[in-house]
């Protein structure tokens, strides 16, 4: 595999935001696979409204994906304490909660499957979310 430090700077620096995006693509596939079950256990288990699972579905969605990269998509970078990372982390992701449970609930509304309304809504969310947790929660 060819090293990146033997590449431009810019050029290492797209390969290295490319890598650490497949990364988080793949962490917030597993972070996907958890909502998605959460929300069909309190939906369709538990006959909760989906206004109210959905959003319960994403935070512990959230936990699972601030984890796994903190520990390996952003393992390398974040400087002082994982508090304050934490935090920071949730402050963004409620954005990206906000996001996707408006494109759940719309799309509910307007007939589509909630489970498929709620993967757009977290395809959606996925972009703010790693624009501005790789910008300010792991910055360089």
């Amino acid at each position: 595999m060819l090293s990146t430090e033997s590449l431009p700077r810019p050029v290492a620096r797209v390969a290295t935001v490319t890598r650490r995006f497949q990364k988080f693509l793949l962490v917030g596939a597993i972070g996907l696979a958890v909502n998605q079950s959460a929300l069909f256990a309190l939906v369709a288990l538990a006959g909760a409204p989906i206004v109210a699972a959905s959003p319960l579905a994403i935070l512990l969605s959230m936990a699972v994906t601030f984890t796994l990269n903190e520990r390996w998509t952003w393992h390398d970078r974040g400087r002082g304490r994982l508090l304050h990372r934490a935090l920071m982390y949730g402050s963004i992701n409620s954005g990206g909660l906000l996001i996707n449970w408006f494109t759940l609930v719309s799309l509910d509304r307007m007939g589509l499957n909630y489970l498929i309304a709620n993967l757009i809504g977290a395809g959606i969310a996925a972009v703010w979310n790693f624009s501005l947790n790789h910008a300010l929660t792991w910055r360089d």
